[in-house]
């Protein structure tokens, strides 16, 4: 079979013809048929989160969807992609706890890109934002995998929402999803550029200098949830604007996410997939182009999610 494979750490994806892989006591054998690519996944073949350095080569991936004995399946957690080799494969292994039965194949490569990009967006809006029809919010990274699904779900609570991108490109797609106005340009300036909004609510997964930018832009008593460091792990900001504001910053990451939790949000997602509340707008690539998408997803050069189809 296929996989897409790191061999030297902070190197490029290869594409392997390798050995079927065989299951062991509480393992499953699942045929892929679409993995996701998320920036975890870059992060993984980096260094700096799981253990694919003393596991080199190393299949990197955390979800995707595929069938099990014919019927169709959403494949994530369990370690997947960070603990254990991923789904950039034709056939993986994976604990049994990680397989979802899924009502239909319909949707396939939407759903390969719904976990991570829409358990963190679900989190961001409901859990930590608490984002109801009274907030006026801004999404930072609006075109990507999560801030599409941000400004999605925080316009469905009723909320005036405002995107972000430094792209100009990008504008109609935030648009499509729902944003009632689109904010372009980087950090410089970015708090001036809010100020007719005065928002409540700002959900965060550049970090680096827009972080601060953020912090300056909300009124009194607002809320900062960071999920997501793609402009710099650093952040430097003035703790007085902070405390005498009454900013309440919260952090989400769904590695410590108790796996019933995330469960039962998939379950909603799922649904509102299948409803047609939600979309995902997904790029469908080969397994042979999984070490552009990393280089893509480090450049920030995305809109919406890759999703490779192992067929290809």
């Amino acid at each position: 079979m296929r996989a897409a494979r790191l061999h030297t750490i902070g190197g490029s994806l290869q594409l392997d013809t390798i050995d079927d892989p065989v299951a062991n006591e509480g393992e499953i054998v699942v045929e892929m048929a679409y993995a996701s690519v998320n920036p975890l996944d870059v992060w993984v073949t980096q260094g700096s989160v799981g253990v694919a350095a003393a596991n080199l080569p190393w299949t990197p991936g955390t979800e995707g969807t595929g069938f099990l004995d014919g019927h169709p399946v959403l494949v994530r957690g369990g370690g997947i992609g960070v603990a254990r080799p991923g789904v950039y494969a034709q056939r993986v292994v994976v604990p049994r706890i990680a397989v979802m039965p899924l009502s239909s194949d319909r949707h396939m490569a939407q759903i390969a890109g719904l976990g991570v990009a829409g358990v963190t967006a679900w989190n961001a809006v409901h859990v930590h934002g608490r984002i109801t029809s009274d907030d006026r919010v801004v999404v930072l990274g609006a075109s990507g995998g999560v801030g599409s699904l941000a400004v999605q779900l925080a316009k469905a609570t009723g909320a005036t929402v405002w995107g972000q991108s430094s792209n100009a490109a990008k504008v109609d797609t935030v648009l499509a999803d729902g944003a009632d106005h689109v904010v372009v340009g980087d950090h410089e300036g970015l708090a001036a550029k809010m100020s007719e909004l005065s928002p409540t609510v700002i959900l965060d997964a550049l970090g680096g200098a827009y972080s601060p930018a953020a912090i300056n832009a909300l009124v009194a008593g607002g809320r900062l949830v960071v999920y997501g460091t793609s402009a710099g792990e650093m952040v430097e900001f003035n703790m007085r604007t902070l405390y005498r504001k009454g900013l309440t910053v919260s952090g989400y990451t769904g590695l410590i996410e108790p796996p019933a939790q995330s469960a039962k949000v998939m379950d909603d997602l799922l649904l509102m997939v299948e409803q047609g509340s939600i979309r995902i707008g997904i790029e469908e690539i080969g397994l042979g182009d999984a070490a552009d998408a990393h280089r893509r997803i480090l450049a920030r050069q995305v809109v919406g999610k890759l999703v490779i189809d192992v067929s290809r």
